[in-house]
């Protein structure tokens, strides 16, 4: 994808980096949130304007770009991806959107990059915003984990993608607004891998 995106793409310019992932994408599917939830996204950092964000599960570093794109000036956003191979590629692609002094990739499981992100995030602030698009059995375990340290706080806003399907029933059981732990909202969205 990196030889793709340099050819299709303008250096700095992430709105046609975006577009080309998109275009790739058509014709070799690949995890990303699309199109439409990136727009979702990208409202949602708009009106919220976070200064620290936290991203568990970057793949490619589509959804990085889209929130990075819609920061506000001096923000940062700390990203954690599994696999070592799609963190190289979301660090050049990320750096080639124009975004290398805003987004952090760190390598390994969200579980295991807690603490470097609650370093990275600043000890005793909670971060503005948390997406999850990573292992749905993680979502739960994991935002436990970010609450124990500290990252979760009056106000951090929670996104998670694909709770409906394929699904995580018990995070959303968690996170129910009946529960008094969160405030919920559900917003729907075409499943990305239908839309190929």
């Amino acid at each position: 994808i990196i030889p793709y995106i340099k050819a299709t793409a303008n250096e700095g310019d992430p709105a046609s980096v975006l577009t080309a992932m998109d275009t790739f994408g058509r014709y070799y599917p690949m995890y990303k949130l699309g199109d439409e939830k990136g727009r979702i996204l990208a409202g949602l950092v708009k009106e919220r304007q976070p200064r620290r964000s936290v991203e568990i599960g970057t793949f490619l570093g589509y959804s990085a770009i889209w929130t990075a794109s819609n920061l506000p000036r001096g923000a940062t956003l700390t990203c954690v991806e599994f696999e070592p191979r799609h963190a190289a590629v979301a660090r050049e692609l990320v750096r080639f959107a124009g975004f290398a002094n805003t987004v952090e990739i760190l390598e390994g499981a969200g579980s295991e990059r807690v603490p470097d992100v609650r370093r990275r995030v600043g000890e005793g602030v909670a971060a503005d915003m948390i997406f999850l698009d990573h292992c749905k059995e993680c979502y739960l375990p994991d935002l436990k984990l970010m609450e124990g340290a500290g990252l979760v706080g009056k106000g951090t806003i929670v996104v998670a993608d694909n709770v409906i399907y394929p699904g995580a029933p018990d995070f959303l059981d968690y996170v129910d607004t009946s529960r008094g732990r969160y405030e919920t909202t559900l917003l729907e969205a075409a499943f990305e891998y239908d839309q190929v």
